[in-house]
């Protein structure tokens, strides 16, 4: 044993904080300290007892409610164990040219719609609907969007997906290509995929109640989010990617959000695993 620990590296040791390191920045910014912990219980309280606030949170998801309706099929309700898709999981690398619009409609119902409602004490008259993710507090500052380039039965386009009437509204057309003018390229190829998720975030739904603590959480319930749809894809017989070689700004762009108040997190390529894989 002694042996083997003169292999391992030596342990980090506690350094000055580097003003320059966005990372450290972060971090320490988003930390609870004793010191400020009485004037964040306050907030924190006003969410739970105060019915505009409970409102507030009731209301904090995206409305395209003038765009038109894309229906979903019903969803397959099997989807496999949680252990085999667990086990199975990995990243794939090339995709088939499509998937079915059920096989959409069950990723998403699986993964992030709302899955039950509940009553506040508080505010008895407002429902509040929860997903199958952890969020802080309830306040799900996730949206998801969806670029749309080879699913049965769906034009491609750009849609948001409504979590409560599970539904897309589309926002707009294009050429299954939209993806590629906001892709970094480099001595690669892009990846092509039937469907590209764009997970985004509004984080002051959360930083609202919990202070800079809630950005962290809302990037948390992202990862949560991403995980769900990874694992809900295996048990479909999809292949999944966290694909991260895009432009931000750009890509925000292409959605219509401004990349600050409402800012691109994080982009999953799903289609049929083609057996390219890490």
């Amino acid at each position: 044993m002694e042996s083997l620990q003169k292999l391992l590296p030596p342990r980090p040791v506690a350094a000055e904080f580097n003003i320059d390191d966005p990372a450290e920045i972060l971090h320490e910014q988003t930390k609870f300290h004793r010191l400020t912990m009485a004037g964040l219980a306050k907030s924190v309280a006003r969410y739970l007892h105060h019915p505009a606030y409970i409102a507030r949170g009731v209301a904090g998801f995206n409305h395209y409610d003038a765009s038109p309706v894309i229906t979903l099929p019903a969803p397959t309700m099997d989807i496999g164990s949680l252990a085999d898709a667990l086990s199975r999981r990995k990243s794939a690398r090339q995709f088939a040219h499509g998937i079915s619009s059920r096989e959409l409609s069950s990723l998403l119902h699986h993964a992030v719609r709302v899955n039950r409602y509940a009553n506040s004490n508080a505010a008895p008259h407002l429902k509040l609907s929860f997903r199958p993710y952890p969020s802080p507090g309830g306040l799900y500052p996730t949206e998801f969007y969806l670029l749309i380039n080879s699913v049965e039965g769906i034009a491609p386009c750009i849609a948001h997906y409504d979590a409560r009437e599970h539904c897309l509204r589309r926002l707009q057309n294009q050429d299954g290509k939209a993806f590629s003018q906001v892709e970094v390229r480099s001595c690669e190829d892009g990846i092509d995929a039937p469907l590209m998720i764009v997970i985004t975030s509004v984080p002051q739904r959360a930083t609202t109640k919990y202070g800079a603590r809630g950005y962290r959480m809302a990037m948390l319930e992202a990862g949560h989010a991403s995980q769900n749809l990874c694992l809900a894809a295996q048990g479909l017989g999809l292949g999944s990617l966290v694909y991260g070689a895009y432009y931000d700004d750009e890509l925000a762009q292409l959605l219509h959000i401004d990349g600050v108040t409402e800012t691109v997190v994080s982009v999953i390529l799903i289609g049929k695993d083609m057996g390219c894989v890490k």
